[in-house]
C-alpha cells in the first residue's frame, strides 16, 4: 500500500546572490582616461584618497583631467574670535599643502596635462597665497577659474593690490577671476599674460588698471565697477568679443574703439559718475549718479545688444555708434536721450528687434512714459532706414511694430499696475527693405 504524498510541502527559499568577485568591478575595470574623468568631478583631495582603494587607483590623482582644490580647507581654527582685531590666524596644515604640490610637480615631470585648474583660497592670506601661486605654476593649465571669497574674519595686514601680481602660467589660454574680496585686486602678469585668449572678471568692487594683454579675444565682466581709466583698445588690441553684465563704469564718457571687434553685449550697463563726484563733472544731487555719453567705433562689428532693466538701468546722454557691418542688433529698455546709428547702407541690419517696456509706477528715479521710448525708437529707425525721408519712416514701420498691454505686481506696494510693452521687430522689417 502506497502512502499518499503530501500537498502541503513547503516552498523552496531562494540562495542568496553570491557576492561580485573582484573582476567582477565594472568601474575600476574602465579605461584610465575614463576613470580620471569621472574622478574630476570630485575635490582633488577626495581623488587622492581612492589611492587606498586598490592599485589600479593608486595614482588616479595624477590623472585627473580638473584639478579642484579649496584651500582654505587646510586652515583650521581660522577665526575662531574674541574680537575682529584679535581672531586667531589659524593653523594652516603645510604638510598637506606640500603633498599636493608635490603630486602636480610629479605630473609636471610626467607630462600629466592639467586641463583646469579651479582655486578657491583667502588671497588676503599670504600663507596660503604663497602656495596659491605656487600651485597655479605647477599645474599650468590651460583653463584657470580662481575664486576668492570675501574676509569675514581677517586681523592680517592687508596687501596692498599694486604689489600683488597674479601670474599666470604659459599655457593657459582662459583665465575667469571670481573676486569677491573687496579689498584686493591682481595685476595680472607672468609668462602667460601675453598669450590669454579669454577672461573673464566677476564681482569685483574696484578695477583701478588693466592689464596689458595683447591676445586676448573675449572678455566678459560681471559684477564689475570699473573706476580706473576704461580704454580697452590700449589693452586688447584684437579684442573680437566684449561682454559687460551689472557693470558699473564710474566715467562720464566711455570710447570703446576696438577696430577687431565683431560682438558687443552690454547688459545693465551704466556709466555715470557716483553722486557728489564734482571734480570729474559728476552730479552734485545726492539722490543719483549723472548718466554719461558711450561712443562704438569697431568697423568689424556684426552683432550688437544691449539691454536695460526698467526703472534700474542709468539713462545715457548719448549713444553713438559706427558699425558699417553690423548685422544683427538688439537694444531692449535702455534709454538714451540722443541716438545716433552709422550703421552702413541699407542692407546692413538684417536681423533684431528694439522694444521698450513702460508701466505706471513712478517711485524709481529711471521710469519714463512710453512717449519717450517710442521718440528713441524711431530716431533709431531713421538711422536704420537712411534711404527713407524722416517723416516717411512711421508709416513704413508700423506694421512691425506691436504693443501689448498688461498688468504686474509692484516691488513697493503689491498692487498690480499696468504696463506697456513696444517692440519693433527689425527682422521683418529689414527684409521688406533688401528684397
Amino acid at each position: 500500500m502506497k502512502m499518499a504524498r503530501s500537498s502541503g510541502s513547503a516552498t523552496k527559499k531562494p540562495k542568496p546572490a553570491a557576492a561580485p568577485a573582484a573582476d567582477d568591478d565594472r568601474f575600476t575595470a574602465l579605461p584610465l582616461e575614463l576613470r580620471a574623468e569621472i574622478a574630476s568631478f570630485l575635490p582633488f583631495p577626495e581623488v587622492a584618497r581612492l589611492a587606498v582603494l586598490s592599485r589600479p587607483w593608486r595614482s588616479i590623482h595624477l590623472h585627473t583631467p580638473v584639478v579642484d582644490l579649496d584651500l582654505d580647507g587646510f586652515l583650521y581654527f581660522a577665526g575662531d574670535i574674541v574680537d575682529h582685531k584679535t581672531s586667531l590666524p589659524g593653523l594652516l596644515d603645510d604638510d598637506a599643502l606640500l603633498g599636493v604640490r608635490d603630486a602636480l610637480l610629479r605630473r609636471a615631470r610626467d607630462g600629466t596635462a592639467v586641463d583646469v585648474l579651479q582655486l578657491d583660497y583667502s588671497a588676503g592670506d599670504p600663507r596660503i597665497r604663497r602656495h596659491a601661486d605656487r600651485i597655479i605654476a605647477l599645474a599650468d593649465a590651460s583653463e584657470v577659474v580662481l575664486s576668492v571669497p570675501y574676509p569675514f574674519f581677517d586681523a592680517r595686514p592687508r596687501p596692498a593690490a599694486a604689489t600683488w601680481a597674479l601670474d599666470v602660467p604659459p599655457s593657459t589660454r582662459y583665465l575667469e577671476l571670481n573676486w569677491n574680496d573687496y579689498d584686493l585686486a591682481p595685476a595680472i602678469a607672468g609668462p602667460g599674460a601675453a598669450a590669454l585668449r579669454e577672461m573673464e572678471l566677476n564681482d569685483m568692487e574696484e578695477l583701478r588698471r588693466w592689464p596689458h594683454l595683447p591676445s586676448l579675444r573675449a572678455l566678459t565682466l560681471t559684477t564689475v565697477n570699473v573706476k580706473g581709466p576704461f580704454a580697452p583698445a590700449a589693452c586688447f588690441p584684437l579684442l573680437e568679443n566684449l561682454s559687460m553684465c551689472h557693470t558699473n563704469i564710474e566715467h562720464a564718457r566711455v570710447d570703446i574703439l576696438l577696430p577687431a571687434l565683431k560682438r558687443l553685449y552690454m547688459d545693465d550697463v551704466d556709466v555715470s559718475l557716483p553722486a557728489g563726484d564734482l571734480e570729474r563733472g559728476g552730479d552734485e544731487d545726492d539722490d543719483g549718479p549723472c548718466c554719461g555719453d558711450i561712443a562704438v567705433d569697431a568697423p568689424q562689428l556684426e552683432v550688437l545688444e544691449v539691454k536695460g532693466t526698467l526703472e534700474w538701468t542709468v539713462e545715457y546722454k548719448s549713444f553713438t555708434l559706427r558699425a558699417p557691418r553690423l548685422r544683427r542688433l538688439s537694444w531692449c529698455g535702455q534709454y538714451a536721450e540722443r541716438v545716433a546709428i552709422d550703421a552702413g547702407w541699407l542692407g546692413g541690419v538684417s536681423k533684431g528687434k528694439i522694444q521698450f517696456v513702460s508701466n505706471g509706477e513712478r517711485e524709481e528715479p529711471y521710469s519714463r512714459d512710453m512717449k519717450y521710448y517710442r521718440a528713441q525708437m524711431l530716431q533709431m529707425l531713421q538711422e536704420l532706414l537712411p534711404d527713407l525721408l524722416p517723416e516717411t519712416v512711421p508709416d513704413v514701420a508700423r506694421p512691425y511694430m506691436t504693443v501689448e498691454t498688461y498688468t504686474v505686481e509692484a516691488e513697493s506696494t503689491g498692487e498690480m499696475i499696468p504696463e506697456e510693452r513696444l517692440t519693433c521687430n527689425l527682422t521683418a522689417l529689414m527684409s521688406t527693405r533688401t528684397r
